[in-house]
């Protein structure tokens, strides 16, 4: 069997189809990655903010720490403060009444890995979303 006539090219082809198939496994896992750290934030933020509710003196000084205790655990976990929606429910009017419950709900959007979000451009593969809710205590 003669071989001498045939060059070998597999380090190219090889190289090319590595990178063929590389490139969307690595963007895949980026995206999935972005995915699971809003879902373990909007846990991480909605269980928080509730906790942080119900122990403050009055509505008012409740939302501004919920407010805060959301951004802050967001920004631990490296999303911007603009991708994501807060809101609060009570079970009772007055919201923090002894007995009654606050209810925190998280939705953070995911936007796509790798794509400038300084265009104008708004898009988003997925929207996470966590509640947490907390007894607000009897006896102070």
């Amino acid at each position: 069997m003669d071989t001498s006539g045939e060059n070998g090219s597999a380090t190219v082809e090889f190289v090319l189809l590595a990178a063929l198939l590389l490139i969307p496994v690595i963007y895949f896992l980026i995206l999935t990655s972005q995915i699971q750290s809003a879902a373990y934030a909007s846990v991480a933020a909605a269980d928080q903010a509730a906790k942080a509710m119900v122990v403050a003196p009055d509505e008012a000084e409740a939302a501004q720490r919920a407010d805060r205790v959301v951004a802050l655990t967001l920004g631990d976990y490296g999303l911007d403060p603009a991708t994501y929606r807060t809101s609060i429910s009570c079970t009772s009017t007055p919201c923090l009444e002894p007995g009654s419950a606050v209810a925190v709900d998280v939705a953070i959007r995911v936007p796509v890995p790798l794509l400038p979000q300084g265009l104008g451009w708004d898009a988003a593969v997925a929207t996470v979303t966590s509640s947490s809710q907390q007894p607000v205590p009897r006896f102070g």
